[in-house]
């Protein structure tokens, strides 16, 4: 019995196989904040910089995009991305992970959300009441505790503009056309819909996540 140990020592592996895939598991939670922080950046230039929905104080600066100081930008919308995902892990973690093609499509009607918020920028009433209609009739795909996802929208709703009138107020970047507190009236919907997506997301990260410990 002794030999037959010595040769497969099962208790050592399956604990050094946990622990790695632990770590590894935890890396996909930058990961996340590293693309939901690009997806941002890249909606940010090819909608609203492009749509001349607001300006950056330096827009050459380490730019990639056009007008658009792309990794101090980046960096802006990182910090967004960590608060997002550590408050969507809040309320998430233990929600009953979506298929990845849900997760794609929220994600995806997020960013088509942005794209209108440049086409239809001088239309900004009638923005915002679309945008809290969309975001209801994408709250109803949901199954599971729309309380919930109605709270994280309101979250992110009110301090999202809040963060990006700060960055206003210091001089970063500017809105074209400001309504309260430097920033557009249908910017809250934005954040509505956001909001969904990263709900729609987070709790397959942490399914990913979890699965890494229990592998076999």
């Amino acid at each position: 019995m002794t030999a037959a140990l010595a040769q497969n020592p099962p208790s050592v592996t399956s604990t050094e196989d946990e622990t790695s895939r632990g770590i590894s598991g935890f890396l996909l939670y930058p990961l996340y904040m590293t693309a939901l922080a690009a997806l941002l950046t890249f909606c940010d230039g090819f909608s609203h910089v492009r749509f001349n929905v607001l300006h950056y104080t330096q827009p050459d600066h380490g730019s990639l995009l056009a007008g658009q100081p792309t990794g101090d930008t980046f960096i802006g919308f990182l910090r967004i991305a960590a608060f997002c995902t550590a408050a969507g892990w809040a309320f998430f973690r233990h929600y009953p992970a979506r298929p990845v093609v849900h997760g794609l499509l929220s994600s995806l009607t997020f960013a088509a959300m942005y794209f209108a918020s440049g086409v239809f920028k001088d239309y900004p009433m009638s923005l915002h009441v679309a945008f809290m209609v969309t975001w209801a009739a994408h709250l109803l795909t949901f199954e599971h505790d729309r309380i919930r996802l109605v709270l994280f929208s309101v979250l992110l709703g009110v301090l999202g503009p809040s963060f990006e009138g700060y960055f206003v107020e210091v001089g970063f970047f500017a809105y074209n056309a400001p309504h309260a507190y430097h920033v557009p009236v249908w910017l809250g919907g934005l954040y509505f819909h956001g909001a969904l997506a990263v709900a729609a997301t987070i709790s397959t990260v942490e399914q990913w996540r979890v699965s890494g410990f229990t592998r076999g």
